[in-house]
């Protein structure tokens, strides 16, 4: 993990919201960054998973014109993975059950984007 480790934010996310089972921020490159609610394993399986799919939706939506990516849902049997833009060339994605309130869970995650991007950006040079 990098200096800017987040695993706090995320660690009091996971304590607010719900049946929330893992989340994890990540480099476009597939690094993990910070992350809470799983092994570093899964966190560097995850990491390179998110970054992959942000990568491949980005590309799909340049071809079809439809502007930047904000967000990404894959539903499964077990659970939804909630992939979304935290900051530049940061990635965040969230496991929660398919028993979940997923309108619940969305409006977290947006919460929880804004909060990390205020402590993800960059202060102007004076």
């Amino acid at each position: 993990m990098n200096s800017d480790n987040l695993s706090w934010l995320l660690e009091d996310f996971r304590r607010q919201v719900p049946d929330v089972r893992g989340l994890i921020l990540f480099s476009a490159d597939g690094l993990p960054t910070s992350f809470s609610g799983m092994s570093e394993d899964e966190a560097d399986a995850l990491a390179a998973l998110g970054a992959s799919i942000n990568s491949m939706v980005a590309g799909a939506s340049a071809h079809t014109g439809s502007g930047g990516v904000r967000s990404t849902l894959i539903e499964s049997d077990e659970a939804f993975l909630m992939l979304s833009q935290a900051a530049e060339r940061t990635g965040l994605l969230v496991v929660v059950p398919a028993s979940a309130d997923l309108e619940l869970a969305a409006t977290a995650v947006e919460q929880l984007v804004s909060r990390v991007g205020s402590h993800l950006a960059t202060p102007a040079r004076r």
